[in-house]
């Protein structure tokens, strides 16, 4: 194993570096990891621009990346994390919640230093008490990554109750949205809508790909009477409301029938919510959920789902950069290019 790798860096002030860092020994109770690939999400660019997004627990400057795949290539020890070096893993981000230690997000030890702990770096140290979970072995590991907000709405299509028959709409393809999708399929709806907008297409192909029973382009057809045709007028049984703009919040109240269940976890960046009616709420009779993330159990139903060949990682695997090409992926992570668009974006290291 080399002495160091290079890792991008955030400072939180809208740009990026590449340094050197040192590959740490494994900490008690701990490992090293070679990373090799890494799911970049849509709080990367929050982060990128300096967002706390995990009040108490965010730390600039930051190596960061929480979608992470790699090899296990030592171990403490004394490690008892449940694998053996050469092991393809997950990285479950959440160490601990008191206090708050994620992975990609900030400082681990508390010691206020930068560390090789996101999957930005081409290695990663791995420390006592964290989930790794086994991956197939074989093929390429970017479309991999997709365990993570695949763990995500495996959640959330429990929490709301999703059921074999039900009539369920996502709002927002983007890679969380597909990976809801994903999970929603496997609980045997009737039909599920996908909603977007026309600079989505690519993403709502991706979803009629992957078994959507109808995708909808919200600025060019209505969404409610699209809804009420496929369900008799009645509505939909859950809305998940996966995007983040504010409109679709009171979108989703329309959309969800009588003592419907809306799940609401497309992040909105703390803007209010013009159009919120709350009494439609209490009139409709509905189950309001938040879905803030994974479960241990659902990260292990995701990577089984995955390694059981039942993910439609090919749909979702969308582009892939290396270290060198990080402000190409970020751009268009962030979209801010109108011409160009992926299903989802990912850093591979060599």
């Amino acid at each position: 194993m080399p002495k160091t790798c290079r890792a991008a860096v955030f400072p939180g002030d809208g740009t990026f570096e590449i340094r050197e860092l040192p590959i740490p020994t494994p900490p008690p109770g701990g490992a090293v990891v070679k990373v090799e690939a890494v799911g970049l999400c849509g709080s990367d660019v929050a982060q990128y621009h300096g967002v706390e997004l995990v009040p108490g627990g965010s730390v600039f400057p930051v190596v960061p990346g929480h979608e992470t795949v790699g090899r296990v290539v030592a171990l403490a020890s004394d490690a008892q994390l449940g694998v053996a070096e050469g092991d393809r893993v997950a990285v479950d981000e959440i160490l601990s919640q008191a206090p708050m230690r994620i992975y990609g997000y900030g400082d681990m030890t508390g010691k206020g230093e930068l560390g090789l702990w996101g999957g930005y770096g081409e290695y990663m140290e791995i420390f006592a008490g964290t989930h790794l979970h086994r991956l197939p072995g074989d093929g390429p590991a970017a479309p991999l990554t997709v365990f993570e907000p695949l763990a995500n709405a495996v959640n959330w299509v429990d929490l709301a109750g999703v059921q074999p028959g039900d009539t369920v709409v996502i709002e927002g393809p983007g890679h969380q949205g597909l990976a809801v999708l994903e999970a929603v399929l496997v609980a045997e709806p009737s039909v599920v809508i996908v909603t977007g907008t026309s600079t989505d297409a690519l993403r709502l192909d991706a979803a009629k790909a992957m078994g959507a029973t109808a995708t909808v382009m919200v600025d060019v057809d209505d969404a409610g009477t699209v809804v009420r045709d496929l369900t008799g007028g009645q509505g939909a049984d859950v809305v998940f409301d996966i995007a983040s703009v504010v409109h679709t919040v009171p979108m989703a109240i329309e959309l969800v029938k009588f003592r419907g269940r809306v799940l609401l976890a497309g992040l909105k960046h703390f803007e209010p919510i013009p159009g919120f009616v709350s009494d439609l709420v209490v009139l409709k009779g509905l189950s309001l959920f938040g879905g803030s993330g994974f479960t241990p159990e659902s990260m292990a139903s995701a990577v089984q789902l995955i390694a059981d060949g039942k993910a439609h990682l090919d749909v979702m695997a969308g582009e892939v950069f290396d270290l060198e090409h990080i402000g190409d992926a970020m751009a268009l992570l962030a979209r801010t290019d109108p011409t160009r668009d992926a299903v989802r974006v990912t850093l591979a290291h060599g």
